[in-house]
């Protein structure tokens, strides 16, 4: 695999298993340990990930800085974006330089530098030394976020603290995988992936909102942010302890710096290839002798007379075999490339699904009947809560099928098993938002006139939740396996974090997508359900063909 000049590809799909360059000699309890500390660290780094984003607008607006609720929303837009796109700087910076352990320890130090100034700017005490004096509040919208107060701190700590989160998210899985070199145990090892992720999640869902939403407290963001920031350096200390139990892969190369240059060669020797072959068939014309003839044809069996795969590629004609610049496995990482990100933009509609549960299901939930939780205080029940049932859903559904399922599809073609998984989550994804739909029906029948609350009980929104729990267990879980086993030793980590920056494209996309029906409502007939009444909220219908489908097919079978 050293050999520049081989031929061998390292291309998981169809062949599954990575040609490490050194042989694992651990112990059976330290990979077993090395694995338990990744995903430890990776429940207690997205426990205070959420912790940060699911309040972030509600933070900005009822805290020191009192910032209008919309430009809240544009942060959080800022902070996952500033999160995903940074996700493919540091894959190329732990695929060719630092490698993954070191590039996380340094996503883990940055996140830890802007944790700490997000709790700052929370505190009360310390607000005023970072931001100057809180404003008078305005009850008036502020037209721009430029004109928040403390914006440039607020944007500054945000921006730092995604940096540090795309470092940390781009790496861990794939290391995390690597960890288990079984073939088999990798498969498995991203269930546990999601188990832990979605761990984190309950407890920042179930913790972090009720101590700064359900408390009076001045400064309870801050405590919320404290609680969530010391578990963050509890899962950095817990990652550097287990680094000696890690099996590190040295960095390879990063197929960022060849993936131009291919596309330009390949394109460089087709030209040059047809006109030779132009130049032939002139030649064969104006040529009245049969041996002259013979000759032409005999020339054009050289290296550019016979190009090996030109029908199905034209990225063939870069290869060193075809006349071009580049070994076959450098051309075959390229090719590869290109089909991951079909396929992750063939996704895009399933992540504009999975993105409602972070935004107009609680939208939906908010203008529902919400239960109290104690009869004294008179205190409700968090909106936000409901989403436990999706991570619950998630949790039992990974387990009963590692269970009773999975170990009966060992003997089947493993891209066979991650297409059929992608269907599953599809149609799953399209039954939740059929689901969402009536619910929302049901509700804006059942509002109250000039007011943006109905009497249907938000624990209606439940199955909706858990189908869409169902969904993430097929097609969230697919997701990781093909970005994982689809990729070329010298793109891990850039293909997970392609799989992010899918995530956040979508998340934009479904921004947009719904500002644009509000506005078009009147003009164009979108297939929403809505009436047209105080109490209304946009619930995205989406449906997926077998168009979809049968491309994502394509481009995993290749």
């Amino acid at each position: 695999m050293n050999d520049p000049t081989s031929n061998e590809t390292s291309l998981l799909i169809p062949r599954p298993g990575v040609p490490f360059d050194q042989p694992d000699n651990r112990q059976s309890y330290e990979r077993k340990l090395a694995i338990f500390i990744i995903l430890a660290s990776t429940a207690l780094e997205r426990l205070a990930f959420y912790s940060l984003i699911i309040n972030l607008a509600t933070t900005l607006h009822l805290s020191e800085v009192h910032w209008d609720t919309t430009n809240g929303v544009t942060a959080s837009f800022i902070f996952f974006g500033t999160s995903y796109i940074s996700t493919l700087i540091f894959a190329a910076l732990s695929d060719a330089k630092l490698g993954r352990g070191k590039t996380i320890i340094v996503g883990f130090i940055v996140y830890l530098i802007g944790y700490l100034f997000v709790s700052l700017i929370a505190n009360t005490t310390t607000h005023s030394f970072i931001c100057g004096n809180p404003p008078v509040i305005n009850t008036t919208n502020i037209a721009s976020i430029v004109n928040e107060h403390c914006v440039g701190p607020v944007i500054g700590t945000l921006m730092l603290t995604a940096i540090g989160v795309g470092a940390v998210q781009a790496n861990m899985a794939v290391f995390g995988a690597e960890q288990a070199q079984e073939k088999d145990g990798k498969i498995r090892y991203f269930d546990k992936y999601i188990i832990a992720v979605n761990i984190g999640g309950i407890f920042s869902t179930l913790v972090v909102p009720y101590i700064q939403v359900g408390q009076s407290d001045p400064n309870r963001f801050f405590y919320g942010y404290l609680f969530a920031g010391v578990l963050l350096i509890v899962s950095t200390l817990l990652f550097i302890f287990g680094y000696r139990f890690y099996i590190h892969i040295p960095p390879y190369d990063t197929i960022i710096t060849k993936f131009i240059p291919v596309i330009i060669n390949a394109f460089q020797t087709r030209r040059k290839y047809a006109k030779d072959q132009r130049l032939e068939a002139s030649g064969r014309k104006s040529s009245s002798s049969g041996n002259l003839l013979e000759d032409s044809i005999s020339e054009s069996d050289g290296p550019l007379g016979t190009i090996k795969g030109s029908s199905h590629s034209v990225l063939n004609f870069a290869r060193l075999s075809n006349s071009g610049k580049f070994t076959d496995r450098i051309v075959n990482d390229v090719k590869s490339l290109g089909n991951v990100i079909i396929v992750f933009i063939l996704l895009i509609p399933y992540w504009l699904a999975y993105y409602q549960i972070q935004t107009t299901f609680f939208l939906q939930g908010e203008n529902m009947y919400i239960p109290k939780i104690s009869n004294v205080t008179h205190t409700e029940m968090l909106v936000t809560w409901m989403s436990v049932g999706d991570q619950l859903s998630i949790i039992i559904g990974i387990l009963i099928l590692n269970a009773f399922v999975y170990k009966y599809l060992t003997t089947y073609d493993q891209s066979t098993v991650i297409l059929i998984k992608f269907v599953i989550g599809m149609i799953l994804a399209s039954i939740t938002m059929f689901i969402a739909g009536i619910i929302e029906n049901v509700r804006q029948q059942q509002c109250h006139p000039g007011m943006n609350s109905s009497d249907l009980s938000i624990l209606t929104q439940l199955p909706q939740y858990i189908f869409m729990g169902l969904s993430e267990v097929f097609g969230m879980v697919a997701s990781f396996e093909f970005a994982y086993l689809a990729a070329p030793r010298s793109a891990q980590s850039l293909i997970m974090s392609l799989r992010f920056f899918s995530l956040g494209l979508s998340s934009f996309i479904s921004d947009a997508y719904v500002k644009l029906i509000t506005v078009t409502l009147k003009k164009f007939d979108f297939d929403i359900l809505t009436v047209p009444n105080s109490c209304d909220v946009l619930i995205l219908s989406l449906t997926f063909n077998t168009d979809v489908t049968q491309k994502i097919s394509i481009s995993i079978n290749e």
